[in-house]
């Protein structure tokens, strides 16, 4: 086999993404992606400096105070001592209505893994971090379409409004679902498949598994599909299976400019070779560590088990692809 000449990615940013397909396979089930939502973050001292970072991501709202995402989209403007803001669009169709959290050292809303750290010489297993929201302290903004431009209203005028409106309405009340476990889960074939969507201006687009070729590698702690082809703009947001379960979260990709790839057995058979490598889609599973950091601030969530009929023991060998990826450098 070739060596492989690697790049690693995150997916923070924006970029264009496919719109919801019909494919064949299991049937999709659209409104569970409306707990997937838009989030802008920077730090508050910053607010009013237009040349300052803003990090755009995807967020699941897994409780209706707690927001996940991943840590690397927040991890340069709210680590240690510093102040940041999280911008969320909660609704954006007839109406929109965004709300911004702030995150301080005296009062915290944003909880990042503490074994994170960016910049490390492999992927990471633990790109997790929560989002406390608290509607009493966070600031609201309302506005209504008119001639396909968003003017201000008040928050009286939105909510009188409201009824009219009931993708506005299913949009606000997107909360909860279960999370898919993969905690004491070993090289595993996971089974139902996976949908990954992205909210963008109120509109939920999705990918859909292009293949079956979905694994669970215990070594990295990590799911794996190749040439899969999510880009850039979708980091924090959710992986589904095609009915709805959370499965974990969109972390980084692994590109390969040119040579083929394979996965080897236990034998060292190659049971999967791609010819001219596209990518490998690489995200984050609810291993035990993440699992239970994510259920110490959300006791109340729906976990089940990836063994409870989702993922299957393979005896794949993923060496090759591990020394691979711990060899490569991600820059976030």
């Amino acid at each position: 086999m070739k060596k492989l000449s690697l790049l690693l990615l995150c997916l923070c940013g924006f970029f264009p993404f496919a719109h919801a397909q019909e494919e064949e396979g299991p049937r999709v089930n659209e409104n569970a992606f409306l707990v997937q939502k838009e989030i802008e973050v920077w730090r508050t001292d910053k607010t009013y400096n237009s040349q300052a970072a803003v990090y755009s991501c995807q967020a699941v709202r897994i409780h209706k105070n707690w927001f996940l995402t991943a840590a690397h989209c927040v991890y340069t403007a709210c680590s240690g001592s510093q102040p940041c803001t999280v911008q969320i669009t909660l609704a954006e169709a007839e109406l929109r209505q965004m709300a911004r959290v702030y995150h301080s050292t005296s009062s915290q809303r944003v909880f990042i893994y503490p074994g994170f750290f960016p910049g490390q010489n492999r992927i990471s297993s633990v790109d997790v971090a929560l989002i406390r929201f608290e509607p009493e302290s966070a600031d609201f903004s309302y506005e209504a379409k008119k001639k396909g431009v968003w003017e201000p209203i008040t928050q009286e005028t939105f909510y009188t409004r409201l009824p009219d409106s009931p993708e506005t309405q299913d949009q606000l009340n997107a909360s909860g679902g279960r999370l898919v476990s993969s905690a004491n889960l070993g090289n595993s074939l996971f089974r139902p498949g996976i949908v990954v969507p992205k909210t963008v201006r109120g509109e939920v687009f999705y990918l859909q598994s292009p293949s079956d070729d979905i694994y669970f590698v215990e070594k990295l702690q990590h799911f794996i599909s190749p040439g899969f082809g999510v880009r850039r703009g979708n980091s924090g947001g959710g992986v589904f299976t095609p009915q709805g379960d959370l499965v974990g979260l969109v972390s980084s990709l692994m590109y390969s400019k040119n040579g083929s790839a394979s996965f080897y057995d236990a034998e060292g058979k190659a049971v999967l070779t791609l010819k001219n490598a596209r990518d490998y889609f690489l995200f984050t599973g609810f291993n035990g560590a993440t699992m239970n950091f994510i259920r110490n601030k959300v006791p109340s969530l729906r976990v089940i088990g990836a063994d409870m009929g989702f993922a299957e023991p393979v005896k794949k060998n993923f060496e090759e692809i591990v020394k691979m990826i711990n060899g490569v450098s991600m820059d976030f």
